[in-house]
């Protein structure tokens, strides 16, 4: 397979699925990135938790860290995107402040927003990040003493207590279909 020919590269934005730990995130950019290589669409998962591990300088999880981290995530996805490539963050994002600088730097900034009550976050909390904060044995946990700002202007919202991950793709992907595609440039045909 090869790229199709384009007369010069056009970031194509990048799509920011952000919510609490355990509403979804990774396993929404996950499909996502799945469906876009299936139809030919280039594309890049950065996942906060993975991006953590690459830099050597290790962050905590007070605000500030939180801050650097989006930091991080924003260069990389407004490096990715400048080569053509459609970025897929799956970040906490708990800042409007830092939400509303990512709108203004990147070209074609999509928020997802994953809405998920707390408890079932609670319930699906598989890497133990809320546990030890409600027994008073951690802290820095977003949703519990650091506040998650309400996303003040998001571009797409999926009830992850409701929906299925399966379904909030289908509902993403029709947003894609119409607000992102239409940008995206490079795309892999067949030989």
């Amino acid at each position: 397979m090869k790229p199709s020919a384009v007369s010069s590269l056009k970031s194509p934005g990048s799509i920011w699925i952000i919510g609490l730990s355990s509403a979804g995130k990774s396993t929404l950019a996950r499909l996502l990135a799945g469906r876009m290589r299936d139809n030919g669409y280039p594309c890049m998962l950065i996942d906060g938790d993975e991006v953590r591990s690459i830099f050597e300088e290790r962050l905590g999880y007070d605000p500030a860290s939180r801050r650097k981290q989006t930091q991080r995530i924003l260069a990389l996805a407004r490096w990715v995107s400048g080569q053509g490539i459609l970025p897929i963050v799956a970040i906490i994002h708990p800042f409007e402040d830092d939400r509303q600088r990512c709108r203004e730097i990147l070209d074609n900034y999509h928020e997802v927003y994953l809405q998920c009550e707390l408890s079932e976050c609670v319930k699906r909390d598989i890497k133990n990040v809320y546990k030890p904060a409600l027994e008073g044995n951690a802290c820095n946990v977003v949703g519990l003493d650091i506040p998650y700002d309400v996303p003040a202007h998001p571009d797409l919202v999926l009830e992850s207590t409701r929906i299925s991950p399966e379904a909030m793709l289908d509902v993403l992907w029709s947003y894609i279909l119409k607000a992102v595609l239409p940008h995206y440039r490079l795309r892999v045909v067949g030989e």
